[in-house]
């Protein structure tokens, strides 16, 4: 892995977009201090989405904000690698950047006052803004009464609305003409976005449970950050032998250096781990759905859980009884069209694979990722699915077998570090993998190489996870 691809080792810390100094100077700026913390993610994909979390110790060189606590509420507080890019600002490939939410006060250091800054990213913003927002471009009947109103293509009113809090961009896969809230209802942008469960694809609508929500900042393109963007949970890669070497399905990439496929041997576990069975074990899957409807009188809001004709069950052993895992979805339909016509109109086998994934696979432990060890995609506080080569734990026990996405952890930035300043715990969970399939014998013998054993590359651990055999690439 050469060092470009690695994080910085040294990082900068902006206050409203101002740098701060990377020491005291006598000046009047505030001091970060090491260590600091990025805390981030969910339980489960199917989890209320929370923002990331800075927590960050300053220096107040100038007793700036050190008389009231309040005085550095609200300021933007921005934490990025110290990349050697003049092209880049503050914000292209930012680890952090959001709001502060909480100061405290501490004792002082040399003469000089600590405060103990919390911060949220922008996902605090996007789940606390219930205003009102535009319907313009509508018919006055239609749109009266609702908080926000989706007419035709919702693209614009969801540019509009993510605008309005400081987002620039967005990619956010749905397929359904939402159903508003209630003006009354004093709903958020997350509220609305945590509905949206359904897109069409290939002319069918699939119900998907498997993604999480962030804000993200990896663009070179400044006029695209800060982004909200949504991830799959799911491992869509084949992995293909060609003979001397194991390759990335999609682009040929040799598995050995393709950041998909982190080596066991350079993720750090503890001493002595142990693994565990889900937290939780559904049974079955609800969807409680909401869908617009007309009349003479106007537009409605209809709400539909009714005699568990929304169950679709996902086991039938259990473990200390039934359980349900509940979602609310939007959905689309009308007066005239019946509660069933959601479950004949929606495939729902992602969902239920999703949860049953979850159900059967056995949890891996923390792991952490150490900045000299692995490369800057690993360290971005947002999740990612990869599949560990050569991991212990599948010789020993299959249940743990498969592609993991990571989606939650801390990041930390500590210069004392000896091997590197940065480390990243991550709590894993099961990807769904949707690359099917498995050489046969007859397939590998056909395959045709003139390379010979010192050529190769194969990994034990790689052969496992081999979905397609293919010629070497030009």
């Amino acid at each position: 892995m050469s060092s470009s691809s690695r994080l910085p080792e040294t990082c900068r810390v902006y206050l409203d977009l101002a740098p701060l100094p990377f020491q005291p100077d006598g000046s009047a700026d505030l001091v970060a201090l090491s260590p600091f913390t990025i805390e981030w993610g969910v339980a489960t994909p199917w989890a209320a989405t929370t923002p990331n979390v800075l927590k960050i110790t300053l220096l107040d060189q100038g007793d700036r904000f050190s008389k009231s606590a309040d005085l550095l509420m609200g300021h933007r507080i921005t934490v990025t690698p110290d990349w050697d890019n003049p092209a880049y600002t503050a914000l292209n490939y930012c680890l952090f950047d959001g709001y502060v939410t909480d100061v405290k006060i501490l004792d002082n250091d040399h003469g000089k006052n600590r405060l103990s800054v919390t911060a949220s990213d922008r996902l605090y913003i996007l789940k606390t803004d219930c205003r009102k927002g535009p319907n313009s471009g509508t018919d006055d009947k239609a749109a009266r009464g609702w908080q926000w109103w989706m007419q035709g293509t919702s693209d614009t009113t969801l540019t509009t609305w993510l605008r309005f809090d400081g987002i620039n961009a967005w990619w956010f896969p749905y397929s359904t003409f939402p159903a508003p809230f209630p003006a009354e209802d004093r709903k958020s942008f997350i509220d609305w976005a945590e509905r949206q469960k359904t897109r069409k694809v290939n002319g069918k609508y699939q119900f998907e449970l498997d993604r999480v929500l962030f804000i993200s900042y990896q663009n070179a393109d400044s006029a695209k950050i800060p982004s909200f963007e949504a991830v799959y949970l799911r491992w869509t890669l084949d992995t293909v032998l060609t003979g001397p070497r194991v390759r990335a399905g999609d682009d040929n990439t040799d598995i050995t250096i393709d950041s998909r496929y982190p080596d066991a041997g350079r993720v750090i576990i503890d001493a002595d781990p142990t693994l565990s069975a889900a937290d939780d074990y559904y049974t079955q899957l609800e969807a409680k759905f909401y869908h617009r409807g007309s009349s003479s009188s106007g537009y409605k809001t209809y709400e539909f859980n009714q005699d568990g004709s929304s169950l679709a069950q996902i086991e039938q052993t259990t473990r200390n009884g039934e359980s349900c895992l509940s979602i609310d979805v939007g959905w689309t339909a009308y007066d005239s069209t019946t509660a069933e016509s959601y479950f004949s109109n929606v495939e729902k086998t992602l969902a239920i694979n999703a949860v049953r994934e979850s159900n059967r696979r056995i949890r891996l432990p923390e792991v952490t990722f150490r900045g000299d060890k692995l490369s800057q995609l690993f360290m971005y506080a947002h999740a990612r699915v990869v599949t560990f080569i050569g991991s212990r734990f599948e010789r020993r026990v299959p249940a743990t077998h498969g592609a993991w996405a990571y989606i939650g952890g801390t990041l930390t930035y500590d210069v004392t570090g000896k091997k590197s300043h940065w480390t990243h715990k991550v709590r894993l969970f099961p990807a769904v993998s949707t690359a099917a399939g498995a050489p046969t014998c007859a397939a590998m013998k056909a395959l045709k190489s003139a390379a010979t054993f010192a050529d190769c590359n194969w990994k034990l651990g790689a052969l496992r996870y081999v979905t397609k055999t293919g010629d070497e690439p030009a």
